[in-house]
């Protein structure tokens, strides 16, 4: 007899059933039953292919008449020859049956990984696998234990390290940042993309989550911006951001939530969307001074159920005016003879060539020609000084293409290129220098748009040349967008408060004047309706006290520092004299209306502030002065003009919804982009 354990296995069952066996064919195995021998015949069965799985050795199939398998779902025991159902090739029912009936062979397979069987070396020593595990045994003991303080500080850096710089979470899975980490900290095991997507990034979330909220609600009052866009998958979206000023007079801004929009793109859907930003983040409507939106009739619509105070954006606005002075048979030409030059261009690399020898022939720079953006007008500025700047290559390289002849540009597609230049390079200095500002408030907008028209009237209507047509075109636009009576007003009163313009900057003062009296006294700013007592130190001043209002001999209230606010504005206007100096002012008991008209009084005789300063740090020098004044402007100086903040968080969310995160999910995109505008 055979003194294997599979043989000496069978030969017991043999013993006890061997009434019941059945005889198959094949070749068999000679055993002993009782007083004579018994011939049991083995089955040919046919293994399983493509398999790891270590219980798939002790298990075959019946043969079909082509010596492949009969049925995959019934393999066979070779052991005792039973036959297990096994869909789909699962080796539940396999090992349950080895559990059972052949416990040793059972433990013998469950010690075993499920992988290939490979030969050992006939000399004994481990194989290479076997060496590479025992050296990773021994090299994770070394590791560090995933609960002590610098595991988990480690942990979040590589956190903040993608949510941060918006790096898909596939980039801690690749073996370049695993080997960079191991050169930091050998001794750091990283953990899986699951737990960062699951635990990570959700902790990070809700850490920062409460203390924005805490910020939050150290502003009396906010304004909003909000911005709708569409994802890669035309899923669209709804970008909700807050400003404010808090405690100290520092300008807050907050991207607090990128909301998925499953309906239509419908003023009710919006006006529903932007209830639920407001209750989950436990704003109060109330103290939202005026939202800052596209010019969207969605978001209009919604603005209006909403009853919420809208500014439209100043940058689109600017933009579609612009859009709006273009607008010529003579202009459209010359773009699109630029626009087809390019393709040209860029297509030949013949006419590549002989276009960097004639820029080499004609001593010009070596600059490509540009291409623009549909609706930006930017771009187009560029495309068209390119063009003008290399027009003298062009023209040699399609000079000698009697196919491309055709696109040589006229002297009269010159004027009117140089025309469309001389008009908008004033509007690009423009925007690039207010792109210096962190933040423009509303009460820029009034002074800013004065100042656009002043400077397009100011050449002769002697002669209906294009560029001046192309001006008060852009003059009408620009008027009729902000003609509203009530926005006016609104605008002007916002300026008032501003002390880098002031009243100078307002037309109708008397109107404003009433606004802010009538606000004041109705009781929106004031806190207390009853007497006032009020020192610069913010001390309590007696009422049997008689100062005077002004004392001109004594040093005025402390200054804020002359730290510069982005010198944008400056640009735009030009540099103006003024220290933001104010006098001394004493105060006695008085009623709500005395204390505004001295306030009002002391605000008219203070010099106008330079545009280099901050108007807030100003405030926050003279609240105790002005604590009517003060409130208002820290309500209404919050106000952006733009939507640029929730536009940078849409523009940014490209990084986050890249090739690698294409099916990422909402609540998770909403976190994402939350963190990446909010971290400091």
């Amino acid at each position: 007899m055979c003194s294997s354990p599979e043989r000496r296995h069978c030969a017991a069952l043999v013993v006890l059933f061997c009434s019941t066996l059945r005889v198959m064919e094949g070749d068999g195995d000679i055993v002993h039953c009782g007083s004579s021998f018994v011939k049991i015949e083995r089955p040919q069965l046919v293994e399983k292919s493509n398999t790891t799985s270590e219980v798939w050795r002790y298990f075959g199939f019946q043969p079909g008449c082509d010596g492949r398998p009969e049925n995959i779902e019934t393999p066979v025991c070779k052991i005792c020859f039973r036959v297990i159902p096994a869909k789909a090739s699962n080796t539940s029912n396999l090992y349950a049956h080895l559990k059972s009936q052949h416990p040793h062979i059972y433990i013998e397979v469950k010690g075993k990984p499920n992988q290939a069987p490979t030969a050992t070396a006939s000399s004994g020593e481990p194989s290479r696998e076997q060496t590479t595990t025992m050296r990773e045994i021994f090299q994770r003991k070394d590791k560090f234990d995933p609960k002590p303080r610098e595991h988990r500080e480690l942990t979040k850096a590589v956190t903040y390290y993608v949510t941060k710089d918006r790096m898909p979470l596939s980039t801690i899975a690749k073996p370049g940042f695993q080997h960079l980490l191991s050169k930091f900290n050998p001794r750091y095991e990283l953990p899986s993309k699951n737990y960062f997507s699951r635990v990570a990034i959700p902790s990070l979330y809700a850490d920062v989550r409460k203390v924005v909220e805490k910020e939050i609600k150290s502003g009396d009052c906010f304004a909003a911006t909000v911005e709708t866009w569409t994802r890669r998958s035309n899923e669209m979206f709804l970008t909700f951001g807050v400003q404010y000023v808090d405690s100290d007079w520092i300008l807050k801004n907050h991207c607090l939530q990128t909301q998925y929009l499953p309906d239509e793109h419908s003023g009710q859907s919006l006006k529903c969307a932007l209830e639920n930003v407001l209750e989950e983040w436990g704003l109060d409507p109330v103290n939202l001074v005026a939202v800052t939106t596209d010019n969207g009739p969605a978001i209009k619509l919604a603005c209006e159920l909403l009853g919420w105070k809208r500014i439209s954006c100043f940058s689109q606005n600017l933009q579609c005016s612009l859009q709006k002075g273009l607008e010529d048979s003579r202009i459209e030409r010359i773009i699109q003879l630029c626009r087809q030059i390019f393709s040209q261009f860029s297509r030949s690399w013949r006419r590549k060539r002989d276009f960097s020898i004639a820029q080499s022939q004609k001593g010009l720079p070596r600059n490509s020609l540009k291409a623009d953006v549909n609706n930006h007008w930017g771009t187009t500025l560029d495309m068209l000084e390119r063009f003008l700047e290399q027009q003298d290559a062009v023209r040699t390289v399609l000079a000698h293409d009697h196919k491309m002849c055709r696109l040589v540009p006229t002297w009269q597609d010159i004027d009117v290129l140089e025309s469309i230049i001389s008009v908008l390079r004033p509007f690009r200095e423009m925007t690039e220098a207010l792109s210096s500002e962190k933040f423009i408030s509303i009460s820029a907008i009034n002074p800013l748009i004065k100042h656009i028209c002043n400077g397009l009237a100011r050449e002769e209507q002697e002669e209906l040349t294009l560029g001046f047509l192309m001006r008060m075109r852009i003059k009408r636009d620009l008027e009729m967008r902000y003609g509203d009576p009530e926005l006016v007003h609104f605008l002007e009163k916002v300026t008032f408060i501003d002390p880098r313009f002031g009243p100078a900057c307002v037309d109708n003062l008397e109107n404003v004047l009433q606004q802010i009296k009538g606000e004041v006294l109705a009781g929106k700013v004031a806190e207390e309706s009853s007497l006032f007592q009020i020192g610069f130190d913010g001390s309590t001043v007696s009422p049997l006290s008689s100062c005077s209002w002004y004392d001109r001999d004594s040093p005025g209230p402390s200054q804020p520092k002359k730290a510069k606010y982005g010198g944008g504005l400056a640009k735009v206007f030009g540099k103006q004299s003024g220290d933001g100096g104010a006098d001394k002012m004493v105060t006695t008991s008085v009623s709500l209306q005395e204390q505004l008209d001295r306030e009002l009084d002391f605000y008219f005789k203070e010099p106008k502030l330079s545009l280099e300063s901050c108007p807030l740090q100003w405030w926050k020098a003279t609240q105790n002065c002005l604590p009517l004044l003060a409130k208002l402007a820290k309500k209404y100086l919050c106000i952006s003009a733009t939507n640029v903040a929730s536009e940078r968080a849409f523009s940014n969310s490209s990084f986050v919804l890249t090739e690698y995160r294409s099916s990422v999910k909402p609540k998770h995109m909403d976190q994402l982009v939350f963190l990446a505008e909010n971290l400091p």
